[in-house]
């Protein structure tokens, strides 16, 4: 029987939506599901702050009555402006290994585009870059970090076949501790900052939290502003970040370095809940305490680097080394950590590939954001 595509227009159609990810994964396979309510929240325009400057068409896929695929068609509007730029993003794509279904997804989204008047496609953006984004296309035998996508290898074959074009790799590092070593050259460099003593730098607290997320992500925002496919996030999705993170952060992994008192870098890393998130499988339940108890010296042992930024004026005053130097002292000095992930970087972005594998850092996962004309 033919494919069948569907536009979401209903709560129900919604549900099967966001729960299709489940028919596609097998338990042994590292992908690590998010809240159920919570991908409903953010594929909800009036319920996440991120349509109030955008919007979007879902499309499923049916096979015998049976979904198979589903993709979202996006215009970022704010993202548009900001680039200069008729871009169409596509996202949230999950498929059987059915090239038919696949390729009837990809032209729903394409020929969406189109009559919004957009000129090419990009992604995978789920929904932007400031959320979750990219297709693994390398290191599928390791487990995604906190935050980060999993897809089966056959993806790659299904984006190939329709033609889209690499754009842009995203690459994600592993440092591990039982691995851990500085070249000479750096031990010497790190002594001679310090001594110099142009920076200070202050752990966030319970108290300072809120606010220092805030700053962090002002900083975030004016060193990544001329990256490629950088977004600026709105003010609602901003205080949405910063609740989320909030709840998620370890205050020992939250750094902000200040230069005669003015914020010049910080980073966060988020302690690695994946563990738990695949216990929960998709719902908080009455049992949500019980996992957390299984799982809770597991989460201590792994991080993934979530926000890097250091303001320009700072870059070239060794700020970066002092940075990653703080993060891995407070990882040695932790006994449960065993490693941490930087993710995502850009490929192009060789400052910071080259800084993180002078700490020791692995490439072990490699991402992709595809592009193709509209025609």
């Amino acid at each position: 029987m033919s494919v069948q595509i569907v536009p979401v227009t209903t709560p129900q159609l919604l549900e099967t939506f966001v729960a299709l990810p489940w028919s596609i994964y097998r338990e042994e396979d590292p992908w690590v599901p998010g809240l159920k309510k919570d991908d409903i929240s953010l594929l909800t325009p009036g319920r996440h702050p991120f349509w109030e400057t955008a919007r979007r068409e879902l499309f499923l896929a049916f096979r015998d009555s049976r979904p198979v695929g589903r993709i979202a068609a996006i215009v970022d509007d704010k993202a548009n402006a900001y680039a200069g730029e008729r871009c169409g993003a596509i996202g949230f794509f999950e498929c059987q290994q059915d090239k038919e279904a696949a390729f009837a997804l990809f032209a729903s989204a394409r020929d969406w585009h189109r009559e919004q008047g957009m000129l090419f496609q990009r992604g995978p953006l789920n929904p932007s870059t400031n959320y979750t984004c990219g297709l693994l296309v390398d290191g599928f035998d390791v487990p995604p970090g906190l935050m980060m996508p999993w897809n089966p290898p056959y993806y790659l074959d299904l984006f190939n076949a329709w033609h889209f074009r690499k754009e842009q790799d995203l690459f994600a590092y592993h440092i591990y501790k039982d691995t851990l070593h500085l070249a000479p050259w750096l031990d010497q460099e790190l002594k001679r900052l310090k001594d110099k003593g142009d920076f200070t730098y202050r752990q966030s607290t319970k108290a300072t939290l809120a606010e220092d997320v805030r700053t962090m992500l002002d900083i975030y925002s004016e060193s990544w502003a001329k990256n490629f496919c950088f977004t600026p996030l709105s003010e609602r999705e901003s205080q949405a970040l910063v609740k989320e993170l909030v709840a998620y952060l370890d205050s020992r992994f939250f750094v902000l370095f200040f230069h005669e008192g003015e914020p010049a870098g910080g980073m966060v890393a988020l302690p690695n809940f994946n563990p738990l998130l695949r216990r929960l499988n998709g719902r908080l339940g009455l049992l949500a305490p019980w996992h957390y108890f299984r799982t809770r010296r597991e989460l201590k042992e792994g991080y993934r680097i979530m926000l890097f930024g250091i303001r320009e004026k700072f870059r070239l005053l060794g700020l970066p080394l002092l940075l990653f130097d703080f993060m891995l002292t407070q990882a040695r000095a932790s006994r449960d950590f065993k490693w941490v992930e930087g993710s995502w970087v850009l490929e192009d972005n060789v400052a910071v590939d080259d800084l993180i594998e002078d700490f020791g850092g692995q490439l072990c996962k490699r991402y992709r954001l595809f592009r193709k004309d509209i025609v």
